[in-house]
Parts: structure tokens; C-alpha cells; sequence
């Protein structure tokens, strides 16, 4: 009995998951564990010196964006409407404000939340991989024209 029960241990052996840490992202996996499992999803692979081409381009071409995040940045736990953060944070129109929000959403820089009605008010996101690939990006976009005044 012992025997047979050492011999199965032996088969699964192969089988067996080593102990990992529960801060690593699940990277891999075989296939027929996320065909079972549809709750299962695969981590992002971060690429923390590298923000997506998607938003530095877009925080290259649109001043509005750009404004917001680095509003956002010095106050990291600000929230407000598109109006507020319009008429308060960066002196612009409602309309370029609440574009440019939407845009920002997209990439993951702002989270909405519904705070009555059809009211949304806006904040920073918590995902520190976002905020440190923003604050990255801005000190390197800042860094080249700070050199040319010299």
C-alpha cells in the first residue's frame, strides 16, 4: 500500500507547483486552465520604463490632457466634475475638459464615478505602475526644455 501510494507520489511529482510569491503576476498559463476557468484572465505584462505609445502620443499632441495630469499629479487625491476641474484646476471649457477626460479614462489615467444622477465626478487612478510611468514620462518631456534655456 505504501508502495503504491510513493509510486503516484513520484507520477504527480512532475505535476507539483513549487511555492511562488503572491506579488508576481500570473504570466503563463496553459491553455485548458483558461479555457475552464473564464474568470481566470492573464496579468498585464508592465513594462515600467515604457508608458503605451497610445497615451504618450496622446499627452504629446493634447495640451488639455497633459494640463490634467500634471494638475493631478500635485494633488494626487483631487476629485471633481469635468466642470470643476475646467473652471478650477486648468482654466479651461467644459466641452475640451470632458474630451480630454474621456480620453484620459480610456488609457487608465482617470477613473469615473457616478456621484448622482448622470453627474461623474473624476480622479487620479490608483494603479501606481500608471502613476509612475506619468511621472516619468513628464520629468523626461520637461528635462530636454529645461536643458535649451541654459
Amino acid at each position: 500500500m505504501t508502495r503504491k501510494i510513493l509510486g503516484l507520489r513520484a507520477r504527480f511529482e512532475f505535476f507539483r507547483i513549487t511555492k511562488t510569491s503572491f506579488a508576481q503576476p500570473v504570466t503563463a498559463l496553459a491553455s485548458f486552465v483558461l479555457s475552464h476557468h473564464a474568470a481566470l484572465k492573464l496579468a498585464p505584462q508592465s513594462n515600467r520604463r515604457r508608458m503605451t505609445p497610445a497615451l504618450r502620443d496622446l499627452l504629446g499632441r493634447d495640451a488639455v490632457c497633459r494640463e490634467i495630469v500634471q494638475y493631478l499629479m500635485r494633488h494626487n487625491e483631487a476629485v471633481d466634475t469635468a466642470r470643476g476641474i475646467a473652471e478650477w484646476w486648468i482654466n479651461r471649457d467644459v466641452l475640451s475638459t470632458r474630451l480630454a477626460l474621456l480620453k484620459l479614462q480610456e488609457c487608465g489615467v482617470v477613473q469615473s464615478y457616478i456621484v448622482q444622477g448622470e453627474t461623474f465626478v473624476y480622479a487620479y487612478t490608483k494603479r501606481a505602475v500608471v502613476r509612475q510611468s506619468l511621472a516619468r514620462y513628464l520629468q523626461e518631456s520637461v528635462a530636454p526644455h529645461a536643458a535649451k534655456g541654459l
